[in-house]
């Protein structure tokens, strides 16, 4: 009887940690140099046993240090974060076949990597990445399903013509274009190019007077912590915005596979004004 009762305490506590994160733990990171490209290492401190990692690639011309407040914002919830530049140096990041690369690298190595902090395994991967790194995580996974477990990018750049995922995919992305990044060739482009559960948080179009003028309040490089080079609006991204992304993502991720994939257990109550797209509805 004390076996049973343990294990069903045991179930209970994963279950809440699925749902309500794992925000008691503080936040650590490492940095590692490979023979396939750059990463910092983002995990809760101490780190649950068995959790979800998401490798992110980053966007043309950003760098793996270019993203602390949205990996910071994911490792509250109890995931393991990985900032991946698969071509360091490079401004170009598009490359699939170094995304793939450096991926399966890490996929093979994070839990060694790890030791020590808790993490034993990891039980789902999630692939994407900003701008160009979306773009290559999209065109990488829809050659290789096998890759990821499901797909993660926020507001990927030209996903026109990268392929179609069959692995439950969401993406964050704009009712404005801006960075040279089209929004039609975005992440709606990537929705569309999505065949299994897919989900579409888009933030809506609100412009504002800043120091740059008046200017979209929310846009492409909105993900990174200081914008990307020679592309601003001149204020600061609020803290609230990453939170807001981290806790659609521990909705997408418990929907996928720990509860019923719907479109109201992805609904978020945020302070960013975005509109969802679920499966079949049309951004």
């Amino acid at each position: 009887m004390k076996k049973t009762s343990k294990s069903i305490a045991i179930t209970v506590a994963l279950a809440a940690l699925a749902v309500f994160g794992f925000s008691n733990a503080e936040a650590a990171s490492f940095t590692k140099d490979i023979s396939q490209g750059q990463v910092k290492v983002f995990y809760p401190n101490p780190a649950p046993g068995a959790r979800e990692a998401i490798l992110l690639g980053v966007g043309t011309a950003m760098s793996r240090e270019g993203y602390d407040s949205l990996a910071n914002a994911l490792t509250a919830y109890g995931y393991i974060v990985v900032i991946m530049d698969h071509v360091p140096g490079n401004m170009v990041k598009t490359d699939a076949t170094k995304f793939r690369n450096l991926a399966l690298a890490v996929r093979a190595n994070l839990v060694g990597w790890l030791a020590g902090t808790g993490c034993t395994s990891i039980s789902h991967w999630l692939m994407g990445g900003h701008s160009a790194g979306g773009q290559a995580a999209q065109s990488a996974v829809s050659a290789d399903p096998s890759l990821s477990d499901a797909i993660f990018s926020i507001d990927p750049y030209n996903c026109s013509n990268t392929g179609n995922v069959v692995v439950p995919a969401m993406y964050w992305g704009f009712d404005v274009t801006t960075c040279f990044v089209t929004k039609e060739d975005a992440a709606r482009a990537a929705y569309y190019g999505s065949m299994g559960q897919r989900a579409f948080y888009r933030v809506k179009k609100v412009y504002s007077f800043n120091p740059c003028g008046y200017s979209p309040k929310w846009f492409h490089c909105s993900f990174a912590d200081n914008h990307c080079p020679a592309c601003t609006n001149c204020m600061y991204t609020p803290s609230y915005f990453f939170s807001d992304v981290a806790k659609s993502v521990n909705k997408f991720i418990n929907a996928a596979f720990y509860g019923t994939w719907s479109k109201s257990n992805l609904a978020i109550s945020v302070q960013t004004p975005v509109v969802l797209f679920v499966d079949g509805d049309q951004p």
